[in-house]
């Protein structure tokens, strides 16, 4: 395997993997425009979501009419180019692996068995809770596997697949869409599965999502030298938290705050990213919760060594520069 080390990031690096169930694992054909004409009149709209908008007994029928476009497609299933390798890959370097999706959970069992397919224990249905793009199934599904969501990696062909990682914190991987207008939302894109796994045997550093403003502004040079910078936060700065934000977006992956800190309210005051209950909570949590979602490579742990980065002093991609000189970067 090639070297990779953060920030630069593959999927082969993922501990879970999570997947959409449709355009993924299973291709069924699904075709909703009608339902849409008859519903919503033709309108693009987040289905799931709007039913809760018709009235109690068009919303009853309009779920049984989506579950028979469900069971139609899924009677007709075959595996999409690429899906039994995929899993065959996972078994065999033993990565816990979901299936997350907005179908029912009945359509998602009668297409497994017409494609012979074995589901993993944690499969996700609409049935199961909150659907994506919602975070929470997402998390919900890292949760059952026992991985972290900066850990795992989802892989979708669907916007909603895209937003609700990018929500959860979780790696996003986009497949089967090739020129899709959603693709920025992604951390990395392929033609198709097949492409995904053929890169498993050969991955290529890719630059995580959070860090593409940075390389395009700075370059690669830079974002790998400045992950190997420590970054130490000044307590007695209110704008601890925006500092360290902006630091992280410059490529840091490293935070320490002094042992025992806590968030006091001048600190609150001028952050509002953070919650009123996290008052008095120990700094290094606080601000590791906020870092989590945007920025999930990046650890704020207790100590006193490192580069100071603070409000009262230049700007944190100044200090950068300066704490980075003496590499080869080219800042």
């Amino acid at each position: 395997m090639t070297d990779l080390f953060p920030p630069l990031w593959h999927p082969s690096l993922s501990d879970a993997w999570i997947l959409d169930w449709d355009g993924v694992l299973a291709d069924t054909k699904l075709n909703f425009l009608p339902f849409r004409e008859k519903y919503f009149a033709g309108r693009q709209v987040a289905i799931l979501e709007e039913l809760k908008h018709l009235s109690p007994d068009v919303r009853e029928r309009a779920i049984e009419d989506m579950r028979s476009i469900e069971i139609e497609g899924a009677r007709r299933a075959t595996c999409v180019g690429g899906a039994v390798d995929l899993i065959a890959w996972l078994d065999q370097e033993k990565r816990p692996w979901a299936i997350v999706s907005r179908n029912c959970r009945e359509s998602i069992e009668c297409a497994a068995e017409r494609m012979g397919f074995t589901l993993p224990q944690v499969v996700m249905s609409r049935e199961s809770g909150p659907v994506k793009p919602d975070p929470e199934a997402l998390w919900n599904a890292a949760s059952s596997l026992g991985v972290g969501p900066e850990r795992c990696v989802m892989v979708g062909d669907f916007v909603y697949d895209l937003i609700g990682a990018r929500r959860a914190g979780i790696r996003a991987v986009l497949v089967e869409r090739p020129g899709a207008a959603y693709a920025h939302w992604a951390d990395i894109a392929f033609d198709s599965v097949r492409d995904l796994v053929s890169s498993l045997g050969r991955p290529e550093a890719c630059v995580p999502w959070e860090y593409l403003p940075v390389v395009r502004n700075r370059g690669v040079e830079w974002l790998m030298a400045a992950s190997r910078v420590v970054g130490a936060l000044d307590t007695k700065d209110p704008e601890i938290v925006r500092i360290m934000l902006e630091a992280a977006s410059l490529g840091v992956l490293s935070f320490i705050v002094p042992p025992e800190s806590v968030l006091e309210p001048e600190h609150f005051r001028a952050s509002p990213v953070c919650s009123p209950s996290n008052l008095g909570e120990p700094l290094a949590d606080v601000l590791q919760s906020v870092l989590r979602n945007c920025y999930p490579m990046a650890k704020v742990c207790a100590g006193t060594e490192g580069i100071r980065l603070s409000s009262f002093e230049e700007e944190p991609w100044k200090t950068l520069q300066g704490a980075i000189s003496w590499s080869d970067a080219k800042v």
